[in-house]
Parts: structure tokens; sequence; C-alpha cells
């Protein structure tokens, strides 16, 4: 089983808006899917913009996903309580270079 395992991850933001206009959406994130083994080393490396952040940021659920599947030790991290999300925040990090 992966430590860590993310399927068809999505995030959009939305762009723009105001009082009478409909803002526009712009993926951040389209698509990522990626496992990481127990005692894997794991880089995430893109273009400045790519969605990198957004990504780990994601993972943590700092920001909410859009759509797909996060997991951690086989633990379904979208559909976590805020204290279980809490507690399991303990065992993660992003390391930002």
């Amino acid at each position: 089983m992966p430590l860590v395992e993310v399927s068809h991850l999505v995030k959009e933001f939305v762009r723009g808006g105001g009082l009478f206009r409909r803002g526009t959406a712009g993926r951040a994130v389209d698509d990522v899917s990626f496992s990481i083994d127990e005692g894997e080393t794991f880089g995430l490396v893109g273009e400045s913009g790519s969605g990198k952040t957004t990504t780990g940021r994601c993972l943590l659920r700092l920001v909410e996903p859009t759509s797909g599947v996060v997991r951690f030790r086989g633990e379904d991290v979208l559909a976590l309580s805020r204290q279980r999300l809490r507690e399991t925040r303990r065992h993660m990090q992003i390391v930002f270079q």
C-alpha cells in the first residue's frame, strides 16, 4: 500500500468577476495523479505557475481540491473530520525550496 496516493486531483480558482459579473474558472491543478511509497523520496518539479504549491496545499487540505482522491496511509484525506485531519497532518510535511 502506498504511503500517499493521489488520483485525478483538480483545483480550480475563480478569477475576476464582480457584483454583476461572473468570474471565470482557471485550473491551477489539472488531473494530477501519483503515488509515493514509504521510504521513497519524491520531488514535484515544474515551471513557475504550474501548480506545484497548490498540489501540496491540496494534499494537506490547506485549500480544498475541486475533485480527485487523496489518500494517506490508505485513509481518504478529503473525507477526514477536522480533528482527524489535525492528527493526520502531524505525520505530513511539505518542504518548499
